[in-house]
């Protein structure tokens, strides 16, 4: 890295250290309380004490993760309130940029250098979006899962390692084994089989620390949306959640199930196309995307793990103005900017009621804003793989992620 380069590495590190530090000092004086960061403490502390998992709760949230969440969240109720907060916010604002430079790093077609300095640029501007502050404000650990599976997707292919953090990550939460499918149907069966392994050594660890808690979650109970909340709540932005205010009921698994999995379907072999094309970025993106939309319960807190796509997608923008393609770099940017404008405003945290299932029409469209930006996604990404052809990129770019 050059004198400029460095220079613009500083610059960009120095913008992102104030945006962080102002929205770091607002989630500690929001409402929100570190609210989720109680319930993991909460988890950690019947480790030591005993007690039914799940029969807790702390105001009126119960725990919901899986009980080895509950025997790692042992650390943040051994140490004071205090320095259990500013340890969770700290690790979260630092790793937010390492999760954006990991994303950039994944193999495409064209990949430009400089990553840190537009890591750290974007991290200073998306770290204002909804998903991210409450993140933060709520206490959760959402941005260091999401680096956890980054961390995975940039590790070569031939490392005997890869497949570990998706693995712990998806023990801590359900919805990070979305990215097993995904590196089993893009045919990197050792890395999926790790992943496997490794969650299976949560469960097994959860069942050696607390077998009751374990037998009464993994017995069925950890598919029901409904001992986790409303699946209505417009905070819920998933396919169910979405049908359920749409339809006015909660009773839409018949319609949702076979939605969720035709989702799935598509949004996956989207993601293994791009793969196999070379662009692991867009793979990761569209996987992510799918799993945001699939799971029974994804609060806006969760769609931190599509963050990383906004940059992403900014450089395509970019190399479109670059060739001459306005149109496309027109559409790009326009999608960049609605999507800035709805993290920005909290149109799905802003919705009035109380059971969500009589809704207005105005309410109901900002309702299900992320899940309508989530099922464009889709489509556009289908229809471009209809127009275009895999040609002969994948095959150049695919030695790249074993190296």
């Amino acid at each position: 890295m050059g004198v400029r380069g460095g220079l613009a590495a500083w610059s960009a590190g120095a913008a992102y250290l104030a945006s962080a530090a102002g929205c770091c000092l607002l989630a500690a004086r929001s409402k929100a309380n570190f609210v989720d960061l109680h319930v993991y403490r909460m988890g950690g502390a019947a480790v030591w004490h005993g007690g039914h998992l799940y029969q807790l709760r702390f105001a009126w949230l119960p725990f919901t993760y899986p009980p080895f969440a509950a025997v790692v969240f042992t650390a943040l109720a051994a140490i004071p309130w205090g320095v259990a907060a500013a340890l969770l916010t700290g690790a979260s604002a630092v790793t937010l940029p390492v999760t954006l430079y990991l994303a950039l790093r994944l193999p495409r077609p064209r990949r430009e250098p400089a990553a840190w300095p537009l890591a750290l640029t974007a991290a200073a501007a998306v770290i204002w979006l909804e998903p991210i502050r409450t993140t933060l404000a709520y206490g959760q650990v959402d941005i260091l899962l999401a680096g956890a599976v980054l961390y995975d997707l940039t590790r070569p292919d031939s490392s005997r390692y890869k497949g570990v953090a998706i693995g712990l990550a998806a023990g801590l939460k359900l919805t990070p084994a979305i990215f097993v499918a995904y590196l089993i149907i893009t045919r990197r069966y050792r890395a999926a089989a790790t992943a496997i392994v490794v969650f299976a050594g949560t469960v097994a660890a959860g069942f050696a620390v607390l077998p009751a808690s374990s037998a009464w979650y993994w017995a069925g109970r950890f598919a029901n949306p409904g001992r986790v909340s409303l699946i209505q709540d417009p905070e819920n932005q998933s396919l169910l959640g979405a049908l359920a205010r749409t339809m006015h009921t909660a009773s839409v698994l018949p319609v949702g199930l076979p939605l969720a999995a035709m989702v799935a379907a598509v949004g996956l072999a989207l993601a293994a196309a791009a793969s196999r094309r070379g662009d692991e970025a867009l793979g990761f993106s569209l996987c992510a995307v799918t799993g945001l939309l699939v799971s029974p319960i994804s609060w806006t807190h969760h769609w931190v793990i599509a963050i990383p796509a906004l940059p992403i997608a900014g450089l395509a923008v970019y190399r479109a103005y670059r060739a001459g393609n306005m149109a496309a770099a027109g559409l790009g940017q326009a999608g960049i900017m609605a999507i800035a404008v709805i993290g920005w405003d909290r149109l799905a945290r802003n919705v009035p009621g109380a059971n969500w299932l009589g809704l207005s029409t105005k309410a109901l469209v900002h309702s299900v804003a992320y899940v309508l930006i989530g099922l464009l996604v889709l489509v556009m990404a289908a229809g471009c793989r209809l127009r275009g052809s895999p040609g002969r990129v994948g095959a150049a770019a695919r030695p790249a992620r074993g190296g």
